[in-house]
């Protein structure tokens, strides 16, 4: 008998996580072989429901199967992606909704530079982060868009680091697949892969995906049909205009209501600073909320704390020690501006906060210059002030 094909079993007391079973190992130099399924007949009197272990995010996300976020390039979809795995690593609430904590691969298939770059982001602003997370990177792209491609080498690396992931994010579906048909036999191969993967470890896979060609495929994903026929949940993320906001919607949960819209609320951090001095930074997700508790604030935008505090401590620099430059060329127009050390200093004594006694002054400074940081990339997206660099130094003005 081919020991290959599936084996179907009928017990009465059989535990029914199992559904897939180790392969056999493979001589030296051979391929891996086919994963071994494992079919179980359960009988009526066996057949339960446990509605503790149904949701990874409650009411968004289920907790095994196939998912799909996508949206068109910088709608922010890679990033509510990491957000959302960081938090499922953490065991927090996402959009104010319970999450079941456990281990997240992220697959960076395409730029995994840009992840790395977003870790440092949360490093620095999250506080009480803890020094490790359940949150593992791989940073290359694997071929699923073949029967089997690179679908067994990739569970024998998850195993190798001994991870049992409760969350799969694999980023993006397009360059996962190899030179497979997105429109054909690729797109058949990537789910069937992307089952067997949440199958063997019994958890979700969360694929990152782009919206269709055309005006009127702007609300619909790319590819073969089969994809969406596939999936458990599915979201569009979009991205209005210039600001630091997505809106998300529930397009499809199975057994579950779909009509959910969240707002998604960016925010910039600086990580660092590159070798001509100019500041690096990356944008993090800020929180993520239900859609209609954030309406009423779109017709009416408030100015947040630290940006009219930071406005304050600018005009009142500029007045006290602002300088007449020509920040784009020697025929362009003057300006008033200020060094923005002048501004961090008086921002420091306007916050004036000290440190607790059992609290190390050093992390306060940190604190104080992340805020004042966070203001500064706030207020420059929102082009009301502007910046230019003379001699490594960095003169602020209104725009």
């Amino acid at each position: 008998m081919n020991e290959h094909l599936p084996r179907f079993v009928a017990l009465d007391d059989l535990d029914t996580n199992q559904r897939e079973v180790p392969p056999p190992e493979a001589p030296p130099g051979a391929s891996s072989p086919p994963l071994a399924r494992t079919f179980v007949v359960e009988r009526w009197p066996n057949i339960h429901f446990n509605p503790s272990a149904e949701w990874l995010v409650k009411r968004i996300l289920p907790r095994r199967g196939l998912a799909a976020i996508y949206g068109k390039p910088g709608s922010y979809k890679s990033f509510v992606a990491m957000h959302l795995g960081l938090c499922i690593a953490l065991g927090r609430p996402w959009a104010g909704r319970r999450s079941s904590p456990g281990a997240v691969v992220y697959i960076a298939a395409e730029g995994d530079a840009g992840i790395r770059k977003r870790r440092e982001g949360y490093v620095r602003a999250w506080d009480e982060l803890p020094v490790d997370v359940n949150f593992a990177l791989i940073s290359a792209a694997p071929n699923l868009g073949a029967s089997p491609g690179d679908l067994h080498a990739l569970v024998a690396a998850i195993d190798a680091a001994g991870i049992a992931p409760t969350l799969i994010i694999i980023d993006t579906v397009a360059k996962s697949i190899g030179a497979g048909d997105e429109n054909g036999a690729g797109m058949s191969a990537f789910v069937g892969n992307a089952g067997a993967l949440a199958r063997r470890f019994d958890c979700l896979v969360l694929a990152v995906h782009h919206v269709g060609h055309g005006d009127e495929a702007q609300k619909r994903m790319r590819g073969h049909s089969s994809f969406h026929g596939a999936l458990d949940a599915q979201i569009l993320c979009e991205r209005f205009g210039g600001e630091l906001t997505a809106s998300l919607t529930l397009q499809k949960l199975k057994d579950d209501a779909s009509d959910v819209k969240l707002t998604v609320r960016m925010t910039r951090v600086v990580v660092g600073e590159d070798e001509d001095g100019d500041d690096a930074s990356t944008l993090i997700v800020d929180d993520v909320t239900d859609a209609a508790a954030t309406t009423p604030q779109r017709h009416a935008p408030t100015v947040p704390r630290s940006q009219r505090l930071l406005r304050d401590v600018i005009e009142r620099a500029i007045n006290e020690s602002g300088e007449t430059i020509q920040p784009y060329d020697a025929s362009g127009p003057t300006v008033q501006a200020v060094h923005d050390e002048r501004a961090r200093a008086l921002y420091y004594a306007a916050i004036a906060e000290q440190a607790g006694r059992d609290e190390d002054p050093d992390k306060l400074a940190e604190r104080q210059r992340r805020a004042f940081n966070r203001a500064i990339a706030d207020m420059l997206d929102a082009k009301t002030i502007a910046e230019c660099r003379r001699s490594g130094r960095r003169f602020l003005w209104f725009s």
